[in-house]
């Protein structure tokens, strides 16, 4: 029995009033939140449900053995022929006056059902329930997402330890000469020996980025370091469906120095006290933008550019996952930054001094807001790194 999905639908049923029902749809895996919720996916058409009497899950014979072995917790129904009677029946048997379907127009984690998928549900509540109102899931989903549970935190808590472990043993074996390639591959098998894996994204494995060849999201070239280089690396690990997000940087030391130039190490400490004015901002109840204004406005303070990105994002099943952002209000529709820090959210903290004059620098660590504060959940990057 999954008990993570058990935590989940649990907390999911406390975001659900007693006339709401709460339904996913999904087919091949199109709902992204059906994991989230309930730790597990269906092959065939299936609907999930939360409701007060409990959750319950609708899915072809076929998939019925593997939700009787791995999801005791969830009342079964299933259905050989029609999809849509059997629905139907439950719904009319349940009797809500509200059913919240997972999209969104704001959150991208939020919107999970295809505009055809809609259009069906749509036509089958109208027809099932007569008069019955159809809303947008977004702020319960958001939360489900943001909140971390203890199984949760478990998960999230190895990634980030692997990914300071990968650091810690890949930092000695920094070299001029070697690639950015080359360095992202000695990354993937790092990870690899570690009994995890980094994010692909676009990329093939971690961000591997020489400052002089250009800071943006790119996959790595054939370019080797030089002395007096900048070097980012940007990881995310993957342990049981969560990953971590922890980016550091380093310097090539030059012939003769021992250290990193005064003004790199300026940068480095403008954003190491960046990190520091928004950690203490993250208190439950601050508004994610209140967290972004207090690290933007500390660069700023020192004659740094304006970071040109939120402060930081969620981390969980995604690493960029959804809910509260600790970004700036540029955009008074996007509804992220605006939503305040509750107890068990983890965010990446990583202001930034990006493409300016001055030297680029990216260091990123993982934070989980507690009912008494903010907690580092991995040893923070207290130095510029060096290697030769």
């Amino acid at each position: 029995m999954s008990k993570l999905g058990e935590e989940k639908a649990r907390q999911a049923a406390q975001q659900v009033r007693p006339e709401e029902v709460w339904l996913f749809i999904t087919q091949e895996g199109s709902d992204s939140s059906v994991p989230l919720v309930f730790d597990t996916q269906s092959v065939g058409k299936a609907a999930f449900i939360i409701h007060a009497s409990g959750p319950k899950a609708l899915v072809s014979r076929i998939d019925a053995g593997h939700f009787e072995q791995h999801a005791e917790y969830l009342e079964i129904r299933e259905y050989t022929t029609s999809f849509d009677e059997a629905l139907t029946t439950w719904l009319r048997e349940l009797r809500p006056q509200r059913v919240l379907l997972n999209f969104s127009e704001h959150d991208i984690r939020c919107d999970n059902l295809t505009h055809g998928q809609y259009l069906a549900a749509e036509r089958l509540l109208q027809a099932a329930l007569p008069g019955v109102t159809l809303v947008s899931s977004e702020e319960q989903l958001s939360r489900v997402r943001a909140i971390k549970t203890p199984e949760e935190l478990r998960r999230l808590q190895s990634a980030i330890d692997k990914t300071i472990l990968m650091y810690d043993r890949l930092l000695p074996t920094i070299r001029a000469g070697q690639t950015e390639r080359e360095i992202q591959a000695r990354m993937n098998a790092l990870a690899a020996e570690l009994g995890t894996v980094p994010d692909q994204g676009d990329f093939g494995g971690p961000l591997v980025l020489i400052n002089r060849m250009g800071m943006s999201h790119r996959g790595p070239t054939d370019e080797p370091l030089v002395p007096g280089d900048l070097l980012i690396l940007d990881t995310a690990l993957e342990v049981q469906g969560y990953f971590s997000d922890i980016a550091r940087t380093i310097y090539l030391l030059k012939d003769g120095e021992n250290q990193p130039p005064e003004k790199e190490q300026r940068v480095f400490g403008a954003i190491y006290g960046a990190i520091d004015a928004a950690f203490a901002a993250m208190q439950p109840g601050v508004a994610g933008f209140e967290v972004d204004a207090a690290a933007r406005q500390h660069l700023l303070s020192q004659g740094y550019p304006e970071i040109q990105h939120s402060t930081g994002h969620q981390i969980g099943r995604h690493v960029h996952d959804g809910g509260a952002v600790l970004g700036p209000r540029w955009d008074a529709k996007r509804r992220a930054p605006t939503l305040k820090l509750e107890a068990g959210m983890v965010f990446t903290l990583e202001p930034t001094v990006l493409m300016s004059p001055e030297p680029s620098m990216i260091v990123e660590e993982n934070v989980l807001v507690t009912a008494s504060g903010p907690k580092y959940l991995n040893p923070r990057q207290d130095q510029l790194w060096t290697a030769r």
